[in-house]
Formats: structure tokens, C-alpha cells, sequence
């Protein structure tokens, strides 16, 4: 469970900033929009607790959704007729829907929700003054490069993963259509 809190600590350490008298601020928009001083440590668990839900759900939502996504789609055209340009098509129209309805749809859903608890949870917490906005410093985060090498290294498995899947296809139709000439 300390990997885990961890994760949720440098999610909402990323939307957090240091002003020059050394305060926390948590900037729920973006570093070019409002900010809000979070002053004790409860502040700081609330805005963990709505900002590590909000994480989690949104990277379930893109993992589970792409990844249902390229299986149905892998289901759908390993049966489907025609040439491989055909296949091609009806495999990114399909693609393009299953992502909708199962990745692009529930996050900006859940974005919309994120963004509507936001003004709740906010609206006992001081805003910052523009002038300090300036002047804000960004909190080190110890575990980004960590992420960086587990993302590329799934991309990777990945590619080789669907490169294997597709290839015993290619060498079955080349050899069907050598032994009927």
C-alpha cells in the first residue's frame, strides 16, 4: 500500500506549488489559473482524497477502456472477410467507437464530475493573490522519472506483444496462398 499512497501523494504533489514564503498552494486548473493556500494538513487530505479518486478512476478508465477497445477489435476483424485494407477500416471505425464508448466518454464524465466537486471543496480555502502567482516553485517529484521507464517499457511490451499476435496470421495466409499456386 506504499507504492500506492506514494502514487497519490505525487498526483496531488503535481497540482501543488510552493509561493516564495514557502506555503503550499494547490492549483486544481492548471498553474495559470486560480490557486488556493492549503494551510493545515487537513486541507492538504482533502484535496488527496478528491485528486487520488480522480487519478485512479481516469487511469482505469484509459487502461481498461483502450485496452477493451483493441480487443474487440482484434475479435471483430480476425473474423471479418475481405482484404487487409478493408479489414484496416472496419478495425478503426470500430476502434474510434469502442474507445468513445468505453475510454473517451466515462473520463470526460468523470472530468466533468471532478470539476464540479472542485468549487465545494475549495470554497474553505483562501485563493492567492494573483501577484504570488508568479513566483510559484514546482515540488520536486522523485517518482517521474520512475514512471517514465515503466510507461515506455509497457509501451514496449506492448508493441512486441501485438507484433507476435499479428505475425503467425501473416505467415498462415502466405503459406495458404503458396501451397494453392
Amino acid at each position: 500500500m506504499g507504492m500506492f499512497s506514494a502514487w497519490i501523494g505525487q498526483l496531488v504533489d503535481a497540482r501543488c506549488r510552493k509561493d516564495s514564503s514557502g506555503h503550499l498552494i494547490f492549483l486544481p486548473y492548471g498553474p495559470r489559473r486560480a490557486g488556493y493556500y492549503l494551510d493545515s494538513a487537513s486541507d492538504y487530505q482533502k484535496i488527496k482524497a478528491l485528486v487520488g479518486m480522480y487519478g485512479l478512476a481516469s487511469t482505469l478508465f484509459q487502461v481498461l477502456g483502450s485496452t477493451s477497445a483493441i480487443v474487440i477489435v482484434l475479435g471483430a476483424i480476425s473474423d471479418h472477410p475481405g482484404s487487409l485494407a478493408h479489414k484496416l477500416e472496419f478495425g478503426l471505425i470500430l476502434y474510434v467507437t469502442s474507445a468513445f464508448a468505453f475510454q473517451w466518454l466515462p473520463t470526460l464524465l468523470l472530468w466533468r464530475l471532478y470539476k464540479a466537486l472542485l468549487p465545494e471543496l475549495c470554497s474553505s480555502l483562501q485563493e492567492v493573490s494573483p501577484e504570488s502567482m508568479g513566483t510559484l516553485q514546482t515540488l520536486p517529484n522523485p517518482m517521474r522519472r520512475g514512471a517514465l521507464i515503466v510507461a515506455f517499457a509497457c509501451l514496449l511490451v506492448m508493441a512486441v506483444v501485438l507484433f507476435l499476435i499479428s505475425r503467425p496470421q501473416c505467415m498462415v495466409t502466405h503459406s495458404t496462398a503458396i501451397t494453392q499456386h
